[in-house]
């Protein structure tokens, strides 16, 4: 135990000293990013020309950051524009051939999964990798708080502050002020101005 604890605060201390040459090459390398922003140096990353990344937001280590400009014959023109104070957990995954925002104080958990796109499947004399990329766009609304492990992918928006539980699947688009759960994820709770508390839907009634 004691040389797992070592080995995580080694690490911690490698990526803070690599984060100081590396925040000059990601300057470079993004089309902007902010200031006060960290993004470790232990990601993956295809196309960050393509990256708008806002004030005082944080990527965190293992995470991939995909701006796909090309699939096979298909040529893309991704746009990815990260807002302000927004954070991205440990091993998420950006992908993008069209457009992905995320608006600001948008908070995202470790392993969350965003796409644009996602492959064709109706020749079956194909495999899925010989078809083609079917694009889209996820907007994901200020305030909102993505949960560890969830996917959001396709052409989908997730309202201003709506909450996506752990580990659920987004297939449509969340409204505002709304917590959504499950496998494929439904509204379980909303937000009421009036009384100013979250109240909980009746889950039946989104059968």
């Amino acid at each position: 135990m004691t040389s797992i604890i070592r080995m995580f605060f080694q690490r911690l201390r490698l990526e803070s000293l690599l984060a100081i040459p590396y925040g000059w090459i990601y300057k470079a390398a993004f089309r902007r990013i902010g200031a006060a922003s960290f993004v470790s140096p232990f990601i993956q990353a295809v196309g960050l020309d393509c990256v708008t990344l806002g004030n005082r937001s944080r990527i965190s280590r293992n995470t991939r950051l995909l701006a796909l400009k090309s699939y096979g014959s298909q040529v893309f023109s991704p746009d990815i524009v990260i807002g302000d104070n927004v954070s991205i957990g440990f091993g998420c995954t950006l992908s993008c051939v069209n457009r992905l925002v995320i608006g600001h104080d948008v908070t995202i958990g470790d392993n969350v999964y965003l796409a644009d796109s996602h492959h064709d499947y109706s020749n079956p004399a194909l495999g899925v990798l010989s078809q083609p990329l079917l694009t889209g766009e996820v907007v994901i609304g200020q305030g909102a708080w993505i949960g560890y492990g969830a996917f959001v992918a396709g052409n989908v928006s997730v309202g201003e502050h709506a909450v996506v539980g752990a580990n659920s699947v987004v297939t449509r688009s969340v409204p505002a002020y709304t917590v959504v759960a499950g496998v494929p994820a439904r509204p379980v709770k909303r937000f009421d101005h009036g009384t100013q508390c979250w109240v909980k839907v009746n889950v039946d009634a989104n059968k």
